[in-house]
């Protein structure tokens, strides 16, 4: 039998989307056409079971699938299958039905849409052939593809685009016939609607993930969980939510938003190793007023999908968002170091106007009634009065350094030891943990936050290094008068031929500041460092 093919004409020639028969004459052709009037009502039962089912279901594959399946009982196929076009015009999903599981095996990869399926794709229209070897586009079959006679494509659309395309092959009662296209053709419309149904459930479950993470992301910020200049997290959380397959959160450096989202996609470039990149989505990080700016990069594959409308809005979104948590957590850190200095101040006029005079006016008093120093109880008297005037040379220190500014880079120590601490462990297979008690970010000033910075930098380095460990544990302690430095890990321990160098440096650095340096074994394996000193310089 030579091939035939029949094509339904477009409803919408800009679109080549098929005509969906009318259903009272679709119910009327089927009725007319069946073998028998049970065989009649046996199909519209299950076309009108498929609109129920089918429209129904919100997962995506599980709708597909049914649709494969009823799509072959409706026209008595033995083989079936529905292909999803992919932004490229190939197929980016294809499901079947019918074929055995060793079938399966053998076959291999699935289309590329190519060939006859190719030919449903390009022309958006409804194929039919008697004997599909006969026609010149019946090309591309695997060498274990089962033969198959008559064949029947059809393509689903979705509003004015078409989605996928719906396959048919070996119908059993030979040849697929005009009302079999119909009828199919009224399966892939209802599946259409299943898809945009599945699309908008998708696409609305995907904007819930967005806006739960970036609310937990600002509640992190806004409690000073996360340093609003650091990004990383930024950058992990859009990572697990886009699934792309390089992610970068970056600032301006001082540049414009412009130049933010030139050097996000820099970024992109050289995080790909070299690798040819797909889609790239490039979104401004807008700082608010004298504030710098920033920008998330996002790039999937060389054959990723190109990012949607409805992605891009829900990430833009997503960065807006942020954005304005970085503002607010930063205004609020502004605003908190203020009241700091603020108080500083105080404190500083309450000392110098009020403890000082006081304590002046008592030394005076006690030096009037010294009489001779070298008596039993002029000596005691004269000893106060000079520890008097050593108290109020201390306070006057205090002062000093009250009314010292800090820089914004060393206003917090714990945010300082925070970040060296991330920089100093990224990339190592490494667990950590860190703990602040006490007023650290008070009582350390800018000369000794520098040498807790120093000491932590080395101890992590030895745990890195040499430790061989698996986790690792840093503490800063203020308690009474000095500061205390613990670094603990799980590794090999402190072995006789172990480097020096660098203990013996820690230990200078506590000596220099009359303080200590200890190295202990851990329990049951690893070590502890411990460093302390005076918080006040002597």
């Amino acid at each position: 039998m030579s091939p035939s093919s029949s094509r339904n004409p477009p409803a919408d020639r800009s679109s080549g989307a098929p005509t969906s028969p009318n259903i009272e004459s679709l119910i009327t052709r089927v009725l007319d056409h069946a073998a028998s009037p049970e065989e009649g009502h046996r199909r519209l039962a299950v076309l009108l079971s498929a609109a129920g089912s089918v429209t129904q279901e919100l997962d995506l594959t599980a709708a597909l699938q049914r649709i494969v399946e009823v799509a072959r009982e409706l026209v008595g196929a033995r083989y079936g299958a529905l292909g999803v076009i992919s932004p490229d015009g190939g197929l980016e999903r294809f499901l079947h039905d019918g074929f055995t599981a060793e079938q399966v095996e053998a076959l291999g990869p699935p289309p590329s849409g190519r060939g006859i399926l190719g030919a449903v794709i390009t022309e958006g229209q409804s194929i039919r052939l008697d004997t599909l070897a006969d026609d010149a586009r019946s090309v591309g079959f695997p060498a274990h593809h089962p033969p198959m006679g008559s064949f029947l494509g059809v393509p689903i659309p979705v509003g004015d685009a078409v989605f996928g395309n719906l396959y048919l092959t070996e119908r059993a009662d030979g040849p697929f016939d005009e009302v079999d296209e119909e009828v199919i053709a009224a399966l892939a419309a209802m599946a259409g609607t299943a898809i945009a149904n599945s699309r908008r459930y998708e696409q609305s479950r995907d904007d819930r993930r967005w806006l739960a993470a970036s609310e937990r992301l600002n509640q992190r910020l806004l409690a000073g969980e996360l340093d609003p200049d650091d990004l990383t997290v930024v950058a992990d959380v859009a990572s697990e939510l886009s699934g792309a397959d390089v992610v970068v959160a970056v600032d301006s450096a001082g540049g414009s938003a412009g130049d933010a989202l030139a050097h996000a996609r820099q970024e992109l470039d050289r995080r790909a190793d070299g690798a040819p990149l797909g889609p790239v989505l490039l979104v401004p990080l807008e700082g608010g007023p004298d504030r710098e700016s920033g920008a998330l990069g996002i790039a999937r594959g060389e054959r990723g999908h190109p990012f949607t409308t409805a992605e891009r809005e829900t990430i833009t979104r997503f960065a807006r968002s942020v954005a304005i948590a970085r503002d607010l957590a930063r205004t609020r850190s502004d605003e908190e170091r203020i009241a700091l200095a603020d108080e500083r101040d105080r404190i500083a006029r309450d000392l110098h106007d009020h403890v000082i005079q006081s304590l002046f006016a008592v030394g005076l008093s006690l030096q009037s009634v010294v009489g001779d120093p070298r008596t039993p109880v002029g000596s005691r008297i004269a000893a106060q009065v000079e520890a008097i005037d050593a108290t109020i040379r201390q306070i006057r220190h205090a002062i000093y350094r009250l009314e010292s500014p800090a820089g914004a880079s060393d206003y917090s120590l714990r945010a300082r030891i925070n970040t060296l601490v991330r920089q100093t462990l990224e990339g190592e297979d490494l667990d950590s943990r860190l703990e602040f008690s006490g007023p650290v970010d008070t009582l350390v000033d800018t000369e000794l936050g520098d040498e807790v910075a120093a000491v932590v930098r080395e101890s992590l380095s030895n745990a890195v290094r040499h430790a061989r460990a698996s986790s690792v544990a840093v503490s800063i302690a203020v308690r009474g008068a000095h500061v205390t430095v613990t670094v603990s890990d799980d590794g090999v321990g402190i072995g006789p031929h172990s480097r020096r160098s660098g203990l013996d440096n820690l230990a200078a650095r506590a000596r220099q500041r009359a303080g200590e340096f200890s190295v202990a074994s851990a329990d049951p394996h690893g070590t502890v460092l411990s460093w302390t000193v005076p918080w006040e310089a002597r």
